[in-house]
């Protein structure tokens, strides 16, 4: 370890990137939608475990498998679907867009309001984080009855 003199705290020699390295935003941006969808996943799973332990279902699971012993399949496969459509039916980008505007959007006062390219970038900045997808048509409870959700 070395002292930094820049911050006042130890940094490890072997450090992968210079601490003084701006970070690279574009695999920042990149990096964010795959991790929020993987956040879902693990809480689709996690909401599976808790059912299946109050019916005294064995549920083990690794990344995105799940299993159970052969005679409880069916009540597995019933459970991660309900808990599939249960979490998918939350307002989750809904949600996610009013944290992010009230995490990360510029008020009123921030603006100077001089044109600059500044004001206009915050600007668009809070245009974008007011943005949500258009939801589609597809029926979310068809998941309970497919036959390829879980196998």
């Amino acid at each position: 370890m070395k002292h930094s003199p820049r911050s006042g705290f130890k940094v490890s020699a072997n450090m992968p990137m210079d601490m003084y390295e701006r970070p690279n935003i574009l695999k920042q941006k990149n990096a964010f939608p795959p991790n929020f969808i993987h956040s879902l996943d693990s809480s689709h799973m996690m909401l599976t475990s808790l059912h299946c332990e109050r019916q005294g279902i064995t549920f083990v699971s690794v990344h995105d498998c799940f299993w159970t012993h052969a005679n409880s399949v069916p009540e597995l496969n019933r459970m991660c679907r309900e808990q599939f459509v249960a979490l998918h039916s939350q307002p989750i980008l809904e949600q996610l867009s009013e944290f992010m505007r009230h995490t990360y959007s510029f008020k009123d006062s921030d603006f100077i309001n001089d044109g600059s390219v500044e004001d206009l970038s915050k600007r668009q900045l809070n245009r974008t984080l007011k943005q949500l997808p258009q939801k589609g048509d597809f029926d979310l409870r068809n998941v309970l009855d497919s036959v390829y959700f879980f196998s």
